[in-house]
């Protein structure tokens, strides 16, 4: 049998069609013995010997793509960023996502996150727990506008479902001609949403693009909400602003340094944290881990990969 590395939790944890085409195809999965993303020296160890590996948001570094046997790579999700993806050309591995796979199910928990905050559902939720019975008010977003930075695949999806729940919506999207929302500036999506939603994958363009400056020019009052990475949003910048009540609230799927375990952003109410999961469904995980199987076995035989990056 061929053995191939593969580390997503969901992957592993979920039965489905992709674990299936594992056994059909006579691959041998190798797990990782830590329940976190490893670091580029642990997926560098548990690569060695493999043909391929289907990561997560592991450290995908030199190390791991200069083992010897190893010919291909395939990020569960959209994003590479966690890919030294120059190291993988050096080395000759195949890259490969599974873009659009957990679009629909990131879609939700971003609509789910922007209700519970209006709303104030987790607080609400934890008053009542403590004994108390304090109605402190939301606000309805029928007619308000939703500000996504970021109109790709998810983006759109985002667009979609708030469109039909009666929110105004507009979009910044640097690479985008043509859209189903108005497109409009980044300063001007700033300070005219009052809910901002980011769907943008993390570079060096985007990283820190939600910083003290950016967070203090939204609108008072205002929502952020962020399920796509860590690092877009300066952390501590929003921390201030949250507790300053510049924003009323804000929700974030993803981090900096994950998991997250020491930040001020714990203690405040007016946020809620959730680990990263925004595309952990049973639909999302089995289209991502059949489309990411069926990518080892192309590039095992040899054969063009559908959805290469590198």
């Amino acid at each position: 049998m061929t053995t191939i590395a593969v580390t997503p939790r969901g992957f592993r944890q979920t039965a489905g069609r992709h674990q299936a085409l594992l056994a059909e195809h006579g691959l041998s999965p190798r797990f990782p013995t830590v329940d976190r993303p490893l670091t580029g020296d642990e997926l560098a160890e548990l690569v060695t010997g493999c043909s391929a590996a289907i990561v997560g948001l592991d450290e995908v570094g030199p190390a791991a793509l200069a083992t010897d046997t190893l010919r291909a790579v395939v990020r569960f999700g959209s994003g590479v960023d966690n890919v030294d993806l120059d190291a993988a050309r050096r080395h000759g591995v195949l890259v490969a996502r599974t873009p659009g796979a957990n679009a629909v199910s990131v879609a939700e928990l971003t609509i789910a996150l922007i209700f519970a905050v209006a709303r104030r559902v987790t607080s609400l939720d934890r008053s009542v727990r403590k004994g108390l019975w304090r109605r402190v008010p939301g606000f309805e977003l029928t007619g308000r506008r939703l500000g996504i930075v970021g109109l790709g695949v998810v983006g759109r999806e985002v667009a979609d479902r708030a469109a039909a729940l009666g929110l105004e919506v507009v979009a910044f999207d640097p690479v985008a001609s043509e859209a189903r929302v108005p497109l409009v500036a980044f300063d001007e999506l700033l300070t005219t949403s009052d809910v901002i939603s980011i769907h943008c994958p993390l570079t060096d363009s985007t990283a820190g693009l939600f910083g003290e400056a950016a967070l203090r020019a939204m609108r008072p009052g205002s929502v952020l909400v962020n399920t796509a990475r860590g690092g877009i949003v300066d952390e501590a910048a929003l921390a201030a602003v949250l507790r300053e009540g510049h924003l009323s609230g804000a929700a974030l799927d993803c981090f900096a340094r994950e998991p997250l375990t020491d930040s001020e952003l714990i203690g405040l109410d007016n946020i809620i944290l959730t680990p990263h999961c925004a595309g952990t469904t049973q639909e999302a995980v089995e289209r991502a881990g059949v489309t990411a199987v069926q990518e080892v076995l192309r590039a095992l035989a040899g054969e063009p990969l559908h959805h290469r990056v590198a």
